[in-house]
């Protein structure tokens, strides 16, 4: 897959994580490269960060 198409899939996923359907979520993301899915998982992080209020959310600390 082309970079522009990818670059769109990873957008969507970002800009639509809260209302996307889990499934179509995972179907789009797994069409991505390793490159791209790490983009997206790092905009999930942040968005996760924020929303507790933590980055330390999920430590054991």
């Amino acid at each position: 897959m082309d970079n522009n198409k990818q670059k769109k899939i990873a957008n969507k996923l970002i800009n639509d994580m809260e209302t996307m359907d889990e499934n179509e979520f995972e179907n789009l993301y797994n069409q991505l490269d390793v490159d791209y899915q790490l983009y997206v998982d790092r905009a999930v992080r942040e968005f996760a960060d924020f929303a507790v209020g933590s980055e330390h959310w999920d430590s054991d600390n």
